[in-house]
């Protein structure tokens, strides 16, 4: 049961990867877009990524909790 929830951990560490690459994308589209407000784009995007590498860092904390401290 416990690699059930280490499985589903590994997948939310993929799918916060991905969020993450999808959003610099999306934020890089708009700035070849529209050039004069690159700023306010990066800053949106620099606080939008360090929330999902937020996310990611809790996902993968739960993770070693639940193989090391949870299996013993």
């Amino acid at each position: 049961m416990n690699f059930i929830g280490l499985g589903i951990a590994c997948i939310g560490m993929g799918l916060a990867a991905l969020a993450e690459g999808w959003s610099v994308s999306k934020a890089m589209e708009g700035i070849g877009r529209n050039p004069s407000a690159a700023q306010d784009i990066r800053t949106t995007m620099i606080v939008g990524v360090a929330l999902i590498e937020t996310v990611a860092i809790y996902i993968l904390v739960v993770a070693i909790l639940m193989a090391f401290v949870v299996a013993a």
